[in-house]
């Protein structure tokens, strides 16, 4: 896990297990047409649980429901894999919290039509977003790392060519990007 002292960052995490939906995802024309069982379980670091705590305020908390209508809402739209449908909950979750420092999402599809018995089959996908600015050192959420020069795109080219050339391909903070747009 991420734990960063020297940046002060504290880091809790919040999880919804078990949800269950009945859904049409499959490779095979028969479980896109009679559906099975699935099990999500979704885990989120992010440092709102401190704040949430401390002042009991359920809008400074990550909204439990509102995570679970973003897998309610993915689960209703078919794919051929569940890895799609990980992916789309995660997508999804990127473009509503915007302080989550680790997300990981776990599919479990029950009793999958494999020619024998098999109780789940199982897709996880894990991102953390938590990045060390390599200009100032301060930890940020950058949850699109390709993203860095397309935030700030009022940067001199000139400019962006010289902190392509010194940082590669690390991102740097909206602070440090900030400085140079001006």
């Amino acid at each position: 896990g991420l734990f960063f002292t020297n940046n002060n960052w504290i880091m809790g995490s919040i999880a919804l297990e078990g949800m269950r939906f009945f859904a049409y995802h499959g490779v095979y024309e028969a479980e896109r047409i009679l559906g099975t069982e699935f099990v999500v379980d979704v885990y989120v670091q992010t440092d709102q649980t401190l704040e949430a705590g401390s002042s009991d305020d359920p809008a400074q908390a990550l909204n439990y429901e509102t995570i679970y209508l973003i897998c309610k809402l993915e689960m209703s739209d078919p794919k051929q894999l569940i890895e799609s449908v990980a992916l789309g909950i995660m997508d999804r979750m990127k473009a509503q919290f915007d302080r989550m420092q680790a997300l990981k999402v776990r599919i479990r599809k029950l009793n999958p039509p494999l020619g024998g018995v098999v109780s789940a089959s199982v897709v996880e996908e894990e991102e953390e977003y938590v990045n060390a600015c390599p200009r100032c050192g301060q930890a940020f959420i950058n949850y699109y790392p390709g993203d860095c020069w397309e935030r700030f795109p009022t940067i001199y080219a000139g400019t962006r060519d010289g902190l392509v050339k010194q940082y590669g391909p690390q991102c740097l903070c909206d602070r440090c990007l900030g400085f140079y747009a001006g």
